[in-house]
């Protein structure tokens, strides 16, 4: 196909097809979320692997060496200043990082092409591709580290109705689906003006098969999610809130008009969403950093290394007694010498705080690798926390109250004394209070917390399916105004949607600076998006009763595991066979 125009083991050929994969990567992902752009990319990426079959290892590794620097300056040309802004390193530092990030973070084309290249595959139109060109590049897929990750499932954005097969198999599954309509396509095209051809027929059965996973998604989108009783399904009235306030630096931590205007600002926005809404509400939602540097845990320890805020503490507790709902939120919280970064709620109904210790930290920007080994990397890497992870998932159980419980009445100047908590404490925490409203209660819920990019990785989800407690809703805090790139906000909250369809959950995606976003069970927006550097709000109800559990957050990604590792055993046994006959 390509090699038409140029020879195929030529510089120009393989270079062409390098940009071919970044451009299609770039084109594929959110917000462009053209479906025939992954396609291409996965295509090229097939004859660059093609064009490499003769060539020595060693070239051929610099040839995947250059692919990942294609991909990272086409798709993703925001990190340098994402990494100057987080860990505070000047442009030197930031673009060598950039390096370093193109290597690391697509090292899965190295085992991606070296499976592919020992089933000794030489032609494009050798129907051993449709099943051994994706189980090459989904295995690839599942046991390479990323940091963040892009897999090839997420390149089928471009068609909601094909990602419904991800409540099947998954993101992994998408990445062999994603792989094997461009193995189908190049055969097809191939192989069109011989259409009596075996390698013709092998693509049109390989279209048959697509077209049956189209019409699941059809089904799934059309009729997959209607609860069997409308009377009982559980119906949560949300505010979300994205108050779009600036980064908080470490240069910032002191400033008191910085902290003052943007914790006002977090509690205007969230008083004005919940007592103008027309439901009252039973869940505000405040995004990762909205009040950043401090946290609620009233303790010696906090109180000595200044992380406690009893202005923080006052006002999620007035929010709650102003609204009547539960509060979702971010904070920072010193344990035995250990800084958490955590999404905790606020439980109006029992006055009481509980909260999830993020698991999955980010490199060099939540924690620094190597710095017990190198310590001089802290003088370099300046804005860098030193944040511990979480051991265990935990699901954040919220209450929702019969009735508009909302105190519409204009507050007084006690009651803005939000440096001094204890009243308002008083008033949640008595017998007579928590008996008044338990006994008010409607229904509980429960939310699997996400906290920043721990979205991004199905595995950190799947891990809450494997007990008893199911949960009931996805919700993801997160900050993307340290990348400051609109770019970066699209592909970030692309990527996150996926986890609704995997789970059969809905998902909300609530951010300081954009793109805050909520979608149901199938990945289809419930309300429009607060846009990149909106000030905005959103007030919306979900209906959490869903028929039951989708197939992959009950089987996970074993299936895939399993089939790809057939699919390839099976190859080379048949090429070890064909070996000793020859």
């Amino acid at each position: 196909m390509f090699d038409r125009f140029f020879q195929k083991d030529s510089a120009v050929y393989r270079l062409s097809l390098c940009v071919g994969v970044g451009l299609g990567t770039l084109l594929g992902l959110s917000p462009h979320s053209f479906l025939s752009a992954g396609i291409v990319s996965a295509a090229a990426c097939l004859f660059l692997f093609l064009s490499l079959d003769k060539t020595s290892p060693l070239k051929a590794a610099l040839w995947l060496l250059a692919l990942s620097q294609v991909l990272n300056y086409t798709t993703f040309l925001w990190i340098p200043g994402a990494v100057s802004r987080i860990a505070g390193v000047g442009p030197s530092v930031s673009i060598a990082f950039f390096l370093i990030y193109g290597i690391v973070s697509h090292l899965k084309f190295v085992p991606f092409y070296f499976v592919f290249r020992a089933a000794k595959i030489r032609s494009a139109s050798d129907p051993k591709l449709l099943l051994l060109f994706p189980a090459a590049g989904t295995l690839a897929d599942l046991v390479t580290y990323q940091i963040f990750p892009l897999y090839w499932g997420n390149l089928l954005s471009g068609s909601i109705v094909l990602e419904q097969s991800a409540s099947l198999i998954g993101v992994y599954g998408l990445s062999f689906l994603c792989l094997f309509v461009a193995s189908v396509s190049t055969i097809f095209l191939l192989n069109f003006k011989k259409r009596d051809s075996r390698e013709f027929k092998f693509s049109v059965s390989g279209w048959i098969l697509v077209f049956f996973v189209y019409g699941f998604g059809l089904y799934r989108i059309g009729y997959g999610f209607r609860p069997a009783n409308m009377e009982n399904t559980k119906k949560l009235s949300v505010i979300v809130v994205q108050p779009d306030t600036s980064p908080g630096t470490k240069e910032l931590q002191a400033d008191e008009t910085f902290l003052s205007n943007t914790m006002s600002k977090v509690l205007s926005l969230s008083l004005r969403g919940a007592l103008s809404s027309e439901e009252s509400p039973a869940l505000v939602v405040i995004p990762e950093s909205s009040i950043p540097f401090h946290g609620t845990l009233d303790s010696e320890e906090n109180r000595r290394e200044r992380i406690y805020s009893p202005t923080m503490e006052g006002i999620i507790l007035y929010l709650s007694r102003k609204t009547g709902a539960d509060v979702l939120f971010n904070e920072l919280n010193m344990d035995g010498g250990k800084m958490r970064n955590q999404i905790s709620l606020f439980r109006h109904a029992y006055g009481n705080f509980e909260r999830y210790d993020k698991r999955r930290l980010l490199a060099f920007g939540e924690y620094l690798p190597f710095e017990s080994v190198f310590p001089f990397l802290r003088s370099v890497f300046k804005e860098t926390s030193r944040y511990v992870p979480g051991e265990t998932p935990k699901l954040l159980v919220g209450s929702k109250l019969i009735g508009d419980n909302r105190e519409r009445t204009v507050p007084t100047g006690t009651e803005n004394g939000f440096s001094e908590p204890y009243s308002l404490r008083s008033g949640f925490f008595s017998p007579k209070s928590v008996s008044e409203k338990i006994q008010k209660l409607e229904y509980s819920y429960s939310i699997l917390p996400l906290l920043c990019y721990e979205a991004m990785f199905p595995e950190l989800v799947l891990d809450y399916f494997r007990s008893d407690s199911k949960p009931e809703i996805l919700i993801n805090l997160t900050n993307d105004s340290w990348f400051d790139s609109e770019l970066e906000a699209h592909q970030h909250s692309g990527t996150v949607r996926l986890r609704a369809i995997e789970t059969g959950l809905p998902l909300i995606r609530s951010t300081v600076s954009g793109i805050t976003e909520v979608w149901d069970q199938r990945g289809i927006p419930i309300v429009s998006p607060i846009g990149f550097h909106e000030t905005g709000i959103r007030a919306f109800t979900i209906d959490l009763d869903v028929p039951q559990n989708t197939v992959y957050s009950r089987a996970g990604n074993k299936p895939i595991w399993i089939f790809c590792v057939f699919v390839l055993s099976i190859s080379f046994w048949n090429g070890l066979r064909n070996g000793k006959g020859s």
